[in-house]
């Protein structure tokens, strides 16, 4: 009998290389360690690119110990209410201060934000769709599945930030030109660890919630939990009434522990530490006793029917959608608030120092940034920018939804064409980004009002911010229905963060006048103040309704996945 070259014998099993178990399919950790390679080279990537332009952008602005003093006498003239946008200003005057000052919080976001995603539907996505049954099955247990799937993700982290202090070390000591500039290791490595233990600790939550609740409750009660904490801690100093709930958050336990302004509180880390733990141990129980895929949702109040639309595929589409354009409006909406309310005291200690308005008259050339829009064009604009494109790729993963969870299919047996769907359901999809809009323009109303000053301009110019949304929606549509749906969301995901990268690096790294046109957000003015720009205008509205078109067109030509 002829046997195949190279297939064991029957009866025998192939042995597993050690490479194979740590990644690649010989186990259950090195298979989650594959499907995670990109997601952690994108977080590894944009954690350094942050840095690294952090670095080059305080060098370069701020390249003598004078400007350096200058520096700090501007920050040091802020009020409380601006200063906790950020985080704590300590030795505001140093490289290493400033960056903890200004893009300290920002690591920490974003890895709790990937924790979050990875681990609220690591195992419950997986159980939700029947895909764990077979692993359960065999001989492993559910409880070794958890294990080695959290494992993964710990491992992945640990060297995302890894390779975040070193950036960091090598950059200040290579970049840095002031004496003082160069980081100490512990600094780097304290750095590394605290953004680490605010990822894993806010995905905890997920990671615990998830096997009861679901995933997408998980991860919102997390998300809240996150960015809630985050501005609670910051704004608990000038406003009395938040000190209370700041205590609930990691940033305020860990509010004194800045190793790039050269503090250390070493101590405050072992809560979090404590606390990532427990919820881990947690979600691997549930885990282990609950049945697979078994989850309760949520309860929440119901949207009226009048508002959720069944009678056809566009009102539909727009009353799933409402909710969470909703949620993200009232988000940007509070943010809008509250620096456009900040923006009084803020010209008020510009008034008392004549050196600070000087300065910030030369750093920021074209607007006057002590008015309300021009303090909004400063800090909430850009900011927005990012928010609502990650809003928008929620919207067209939920757009998308039909198709990759098999609805699709029971739709089209009716009298509902796929070309139909696709622009029906965009209509609605455009519809719940005009109310986020909305919604994010009733915040900065209520922040001007307050404050003092033109609304009109600053409450017209919000609406920039929803036609960013709508062309970063139109990317996800078009590629959605040209190629698959499965891909939707985060292309336009990666759209988002594309163009803020652009945005973000090219002007500290003095790249290509021409690279940092490739950013959408480059064309789009200063709206906040009056400065439209018709070009980018155009540009987003042309994504827009182009997105929609080929992604209706596409629809028709290819099968349904």
């Amino acid at each position: 009998m002829a046997a195949q070259a190279g297939s064991p014998p029957m009866g025998q099993v192939a042995p597993v290389s050690t490479l194979s178990r740590l990644y690649g399919f010989g186990s259950i950790y090195a298979k989650t360690m594959r499907d995670s390679r990109l997601a952690f080279l994108i977080v590894a990537g944009l954690m350094a690119g942050v840095m690294l332009a952090g670095i080059t952008a305080i060098t370069t602005g701020f390249p003598t110990p004078a400007s350096r003093v200058d520096m700090a006498n501007f920050v040091n003239a802020m009020p409380d209410a601006l200063k906790g946008l950020t985080s704590n200003p300590v030795n505001i005057g140093t490289l290493g201060g400033y960056l903890s000052w200004k893009y300290g919080p920002f690591f920490a976001l974003i890895a709790g934000l990937w924790s979050i995603v990875a681990l609220s539907g690591t195992l419950a996505t997986e159980a939700s769709r029947g895909s764990l049954d077979m692993v359960a099955a065999a001989p492993f247990g559910k409880r070794r599945i958890a294990i080695e799937k959290l494992a993964a993700h710990l491992t992945g982290m640990i060297a995302a930030c890894a390779f975040l202090a070193v950036v960091a070390y090598v950059g200040t000591q290579s970049l840095g030109d002031v004496p003082g500039d160069g980081l100490p290791v512990s600094a780097a490595v304290g750095f590394a660890l605290w953004v680490a233990l605010i990822g894993l600790a806010s995905g905890s939550v997920a990671w615990a919630l998830a096997p009861f609740v679901g995933r997408a409750s998980g991860a919102g009660v997390a998300g809240a939990l996150l960015i809630g904490g985050y501005m609670v801690s910051g704004y608990s100093t000038s406003v009395p009434f938040l000190r209370a709930p700041a205590t609930l958050s990691w940033f305020y336990w860990t509010s004194s522990h800045l190793p790039l302004a050269g503090q250390y509180d070493w101590v405050s880390l072992i809560p979090v530490a404590v606390v990532a733990a427990v919820l881990f141990a947690v979600g691997i129980v549930a885990f282990d006793r609950r049945d697979l895929g078994s989850t309760s949702a949520i309860p929440i109040p119901a949207m009226p029917g009048a508002i959720l639309g069944v009678r056809g595929p566009t009102g539909r589409s727009f009353g799933e959608r409402l909710p969470q354009a909703l949620a993200w409006g009232l988000g940007l909406g509070f943010f809008a608030a509250l620096i456009a309310g900040s923006s009084k005291s803020f010209a008020d200690t510009l008034a008392n120092s004549p050196d600070t308005a000087k300065l910030l008259t030369t750093v920021f050339k074209g607007y006057d940034i002590t008015s309300g829009g021009g303090f909004l064009q400063l800090l909430y604009a850009y900011i927005g920018y990012v928010v609502a494109g990650l809003a928008a790729a929620v919207l067209v993963s939920g757009w998308a939804s039909d198709e990759n969870g098999r609805r699709l299919e029971l739709l089209l047996a009716s009298p509902l064409g796929r070309a139909r769907w696709a622009v029906s359901g965009g209509i609605g999809l455009y519809c719940a980004i005009a109310v986020m809009t909305c919604v994010a323009m009733l915040g900065v109303t209520i922040g001007i009002a307050a404050a003092g000053g033109d609304v009109l301009t600053p409450v017209a110019g919000a609406l920039i911010i929803g036609l960013y949304a709508a062309a970063a929606a139109g990317i996800g549509m078009a590629v959605g229905g040209l190629f698959r749906n499965t891909i939707a969301g985060e292309i336009t995901a990666v759209f988002v963060i594309a163009t803020f990268m652009i945005d973000f690096l090219a002007p500290p790294l003095n790249l290509p006048d021409w690279f940092h046109q490739l950013a959408l957000t480059s064309h789009l003015g200063q709206t906040m103040v009056g400065q439209w720009d018709p070009a980018g205008v155009v540009a987003c509205g042309v994504l827009a309704v182009a997105g929609l078109v080929l992604g209706a067109w596409g629809m028709r030509r290819r099968d349904v996945a």
